[in-house]
């Protein structure tokens, strides 16, 4: 802990990774280069009279108010010398100094984790096709990647947070910040089931230039990389690309029409030999040598995964009545029977407790979220997080005046 201030100090220089592994690899750490002087950082193969400012650099008070906000956020600092920094992340050329962590971070290296990613001003094909993929990765057994952007990264998110997994979500900004505004619900989701990660500290805006060196974790955390819609070979979608191509990690595109603006790239790259994948079993199968926990098609269908959607759903049965006589005004309603407790335990397959508790409240009727809280037991943040990723999934139905019920139909 007490060498903990130092490895932040050293992040927050703003210096390339890279110089940054040099000096630690010379000087024997972030607490040796605090106290160096001018000629020590001299002697550095590579280093020069521009970068020594920075380093000479001697203020811990940034150091100090980031532990503190860090603290306030319930969150973790993790160094490249902790047993809990993903070891497949250290091992990238230019690995962050330190990550930032909300959350519960999966045992990255021992998981087969994909990233997903795409461009933010997708088309509709491309919002299906990542959901469809993300979920079908979570559903085998995988855990998904995302930079929680708009468009594709949300769409990733979305589709594996249906099927019930973490998602560890990489962002380009601080912690506590939620960008894009819209996606609260979706941050929310994720730190309920995964974590947020990033290499910014609290308070970091969501600059234009953090974004293209986020990739390089989003892919360094990874096995591979499932690109959906490449516009071009200039776009952001090309950075993760050039990431993983950089980082050894398998690259799968997505194909499209060959029509689709959006995918110009992505049909290009396919035609120069990158490997196509249209199914979150097409990205893992070649992993499951690697990985037990990795389900084939035929566990999956075996232990009825992906969990019953609305469509799967028993329909209401009407009970057909005999024509009479009597007058419409005295004719009793139709009765409609519901196997409302099969539905639901169906529905229950694979979801969190959490999503469960929530879920024995509901019914085919409406009710409010204040009654849920009060019969589940749960915290109002918990609760809104279980009401989110359930409606995420098509499990449940939101109704005006912040009402729910199980969805049917």
């Amino acid at each position: 802990m007490a060498e903990l201030k130092y490895w932040i100090w050293m992040n927050e220089l703003g210096i390339n990774p890279l110089l940054a592994r040099r000096v630690l690899e010379h000087l024997g750490g972030p607490k040796e280069a605090f106290f160096a002087e001018r000629d020590s950082f001299l002697r550095i193969p590579g280093i020069t009279e521009r970068e020594l400012p920075a380093l000479l650099t001697k203020d811990l008070d940034k150091t100090v108010r980031i532990l503190g906000d860090m603290q306030a956020l319930g969150g973790r600092v993790l160094t490249q010398q902790d047993a809990e920094y993903p070891e497949r992340l250290r091992n990238i050329d230019d690995a962050p100094i330190v990550l930032y962590v909300r959350g519960r971070l999966p045992l990255v290296d021992n998981e087969a984790v994909i990233t997903v990613a795409g461009t933010r001003k997708c088309s509709t094909y491309g919002l299906r096709a990542a959901a469809r993929i993300a979920g079908e990765v979570t559903r085998h057994g995988g855990i998904v990647v995302s930079g929680l952007a708009s468009g594709v990264d949300t769409a990733a998110a979305q589709g594996a947070l249906s099927e019930g997994g973490p998602v560890i979500g990489v962002l380009g900004c601080g912690l506590e910040r939620v960008y894009p505004p819209e996606n609260l619900k979706i941050f929310e989701a994720v730190l309920e089931n995964g974590c947020l990660v990033s290499e910014y500290p609290p308070g970091a805006p969501p600059s234009r230039h953090h974004f293209p060196r986020r990739n390089r974790i989003m892919t360094g955390l990874a096995l591979a990389l499932v690109a959906v819609e490449i516009p071009t070979e200039k776009s952001g979608v090309m950075h993760s690309v050039n990431h993983a191509i950089d980082q050894g990690r398998d690259v799968f595109i997505v194909p499209a029409n060959i029509d689709a603006r959006t995918s110009m790239a992505s049909n290009k790259l396919i035609a120069e030999g990158f490997q196509a994948a249209s199914t979150g079993w097409q990205v893992l199968e070649g992993y499951t040598g690697q990985f037990p926990q990795i389900k084939d098609e035929e566990e999956v269908r075996a232990a009825r995964l992906p969990v019953k959607r609305q469509r799967d759903l028993p329909v209401p049965a009407v009970k057909r009545r005999q024509a009479s006589t009597k007058k419409e005004i005295d004719k009793p309603a139709k009765e409609v029977y519901i196997d409302l407790e099969a539905a639901r335990k169906r529905i229950m397959e694979g979801r969190s407790e959490a999503e469960q508790a929530v879920l024995a409240c509901l019914n085919a009727e409406p009710i409010h979220v204040d009654e849920i809280i009060a019969k589940s037991g749960l915290p109002v943040a918990k609760v809104s997080v279980c009401l989110t990723t359930l409606g995420i999934g098509g499990y449940i139905r939101e109704h005006p005046g912040k009402r729910y019920s199980i969805q049917f139909d």
